[in-house]
């Protein structure tokens, strides 16, 4: 079982609507919801490569007890949750045929430092179980309070030696020290953040990746939305060339590429197919409208038209 952590999860909702301009009375023609967060992205792509996945997170009200019912009724999962007195945050996005789809968030949730040590007792106690074959701890942190989760659940999973993978940026990314995670993903964007450099240069993100090498990481990786990845894995470094396409969606492509890279991990694959496995099921994601609804057989066709080289 791999154990996906969200810090920051949210009920995610499509509003379709016939074309608008501001200042119009719009009546939607359909809503669609899914339990959105990073890790839950995550957990949802690893189903559809036949992983078994738990996602585990911060559940809080209403709208925490619609996404705890979306995760077990409709999706399969049995989620290791936290209530929160703090309510899930929202996402609507706005969806019509000839404007850019337009997402609105609710404001990050404030959670105890009591809900935070519950979540870490709760991993813990599932770690502690020898069913967990990795980690997966992806997406932002709602604030001070889970600033440092990450790391202690990495010291957590290296004690336990099970693989830990991380996708997050800012705070939850600097909090991290002394024990450090077995795969990093940043996109360019963040690694700019943790850089002070907005458009970091080539040269810059292969020092970023040597960095974190050096700090014991296993595989780092850098993405840019459709341009290449580049990767430090297992000594390599890489840069991965994705296929060209129509992309749908791409929100959740880069928690697809975490999926991708755990699922390769375990099944034991070398650095030039590992990046390959990643790359396809992000471009996979992009193909769909939600987040982390690969298709396994279209993952395996975008992994032989995804170039890899070394640089």
């Amino acid at each position: 079982m791999i154990l996906c952590v969200t810090l920051n999860p949210c009920l995610d909702k499509t509003l379709t609507v016939p074309d608008w301009k501001p200042g119009d009375n719009v009546r939607g023609t359909a809503v669609h919801e899914v339990v959105g967060g990073k890790g839950n992205n995550v957990a949802r792509a690893l189903k559809r490569l036949g992983r078994t996945a738990r996602p585990a997170t911060f559940l809080g009200g209403a709208v925490g007890e619609r996404c705890a019912s979306l995760l077990k009724s409709v999706e399969g999962f049995d989620p290791i949750v936290v209530p929160t007195a703090a309510s899930t945050r929202e996402i609507v996005t706005i969806r019509a045929t000839d404007v850019a789809a337009t997402a609105f968030f609710d404001p990050d949730p404030q959670l105890t430092v009591e809900e935070a040590d519950s979540l870490l007792r709760l991993v813990e106690s599932t770690l502690a179980t020898g069913e967990v074959e990795a980690i997966t701890l992806s997406g932002s942190s709602p604030g001070m309070s889970t600033h440092g989760l990450y790391s202690d659940l990495i010291a957590l999973a290296k004690a336990r030696r099970v693989p830990a993978l991380l996708d997050t940026y800012g705070l939850a990314l600097e909090a991290i020290w002394g024990f450090w995670p077995d795969v990093i993903q940043l996109n360019r964007r963040e690694a700019g953040l943790l850089l002070r450099r907005p458009d970091p240069s080539i040269r810059e993100l292969a020092d970023l990746l040597e960095k974190w090498v050096r700090h014991g990481v296993k595989a780092a990786v850098v993405t840019d939305g459709p341009g290449p990845v580049v990767a430090k894995i297992q000594g390599k470094s890489l840069r991965g060339i994705p296929p060209r396409i129509e992309a749908i969606n791409p929100i959740g492509s880069g928690d697809c590429m975490l999926a991708g890279l755990v699922d390769g991990l375990l099944g034991g694959l070398g650095p030039e197919k590992l990046l390959q496995r990643g790359i396809a099921c992000a471009v996979a994601n992009a193909l769909v409208w939600d987040a982390g609804a690969i298709d396994p057989e279209q993952v395996s066709s975008l992994e032989m038209a995804t170039v890899i080289e070394e640089w």
